[in-house]
């Protein structure tokens, strides 16, 4: 059954909103996800410092991601 929905939805064009608002999501996670780790990760200088970069890296694509969105007040 799986296969069939599948093959169905295939020649469905994907919504690219809900495209570009899973990615956000995404991208929100591993800002949160690497937020809890550096809480943790106090005591090592260096986890940290690649914790914060991998945060800034994912905050930088979820900014860039937002450029794709209509702006309020005009139509996609």
């Amino acid at each position: 059954m799986a296969a069939a929905e599948a093959a169905v939805n295939a020649d469905v064009p994907e919504d690219p909103n809900r495209v570009l608002i899973h990615d956000l999501r995404n991208l929100l996670a591993v800002i949160v996800n690497y937020s809890e780790l550096i809480a943790e990760e106090t005591n090592d200088p260096e986890a940290v410092k690649a914790d914060i970069q991998e945060v800034r890296s994912a905050a930088e694509r979820a900014i860039a991601l937002t450029e794709k969105l209509p702006r309020a007040g005009q139509t996609a």
